[in-house]
């Protein structure tokens, strides 16, 4: 055999073995939704959520959820649930100067970040950072522009409720927008989560199970519009990306049912 076949041969059976143990990895993936605990309560983990949000592939994400966002609503009182270290509610105030941002979030350790990256970047007089939960917004009815959430959804222990929470603060007209992971995503997305989780994130997420993690305890698009089917919220529509599902739109007067509007809650655009 030549040295040129040999190599030919050596490199198909790498590539069938890379196959096979992708495949493999694919297929003992978790079907059914698994809670997730992040305890971003320990710095460790919070600092390394914090570096990798850093990543380019983390503010590509944080353009695109901006401009989608953005699209809807420019200006106004503006609230993050879920805001984390900051770089979100830091995002929206840069691109859009006469929206007011509050970023929510129950970590004391992130609240921390986000106050001090909203000083570095000279917007402290426009961000606001409160200590809550998504379950009981701390804002009065119909008070707010546009309520956004990024990668949040999947750890509301009340979906609906939340959603219900977001009608209530939001007022007529005003827009939300919720972007998450979805549990469904296709192979080559799932395998690429599973291979950050193993090899690249800093140890304290690999000590977590992050970012597999948030993809298990995350929703189908299916299931999201069940979820605001079941809500008081109004106006929504859930679209579908390769790695994500948002439920968006703009809140309409009055009191539609949408428990009645279940089967027939389809996703639209995003596709």
């Amino acid at each position: 055999m030549t040295d040129s076949r040999q190599r030919r041969v050596l490199l198909g059976g790498l590539l069938a073995a890379m196959l096979f143990g992708a495949w493999r990895v694919y297929g003992h993936r978790a079907r059914e939704r698994l809670v997730s605990h992040e305890g971003l309560e320990d710095p460790e983990v919070a600092q390394a959520f914090n570096r990798i949000a850093s990543w380019p592939q983390m503010a590509l994400l944080r353009w695109f959820v901006a401009r989608r966002a953005l699209s809807m609503v420019r200006e106004g009182r503006a609230v993050d649930l879920g805001c984390g270290p900051g770089h979100f509610v830091v995002d929206l105030a840069q691109s859009a100067p006469n929206l007011q941002v509050t970023g929510v979030d129950l970590s004391d350790e992130m609240l921390a970040q986000a106050e001090e990256r909203a000083r570095r970047y000279g917007l402290a007089d426009r961000i606001a950072l409160k200590k809550g939960n998504a379950a009981q917004i701390p804002f009065p009815d119909g008070s707010l522009d546009l309520v956004v959430s990024t990668l949040s959804l999947h750890h509301w222990s009340d979906p609906v409720g939340v959603l219900d929470e977001i009608a209530r603060v939001l007022r007529p007209g005003g827009s939300f927008l919720v972007f998450d992971l979805r549990r469904d995503m296709p192979p080559p997305f799932y395998l690429l989560l599973w291979f950050a989780t193993r090899c690249v994130v800093p140890t304290a997420l690999r000590q977590v199970n992050e970012p597999l993690g948030s993809r298990d305890a995350s929703f189908t698009p299916q299931e999201a519009a069940l979820l605001a089917g079941q809500s008081r919220l109004t106006g929504w529509r859930v679209t579908r990306g390769p790695l994500w599902l948002t439920i968006e739109g703009c809140k309409r007067a009055g009191n539609a049912n949408h428990i009645a509007r279940k089967s027939n809650a389809e996703e639209k655009g995003g596709q």
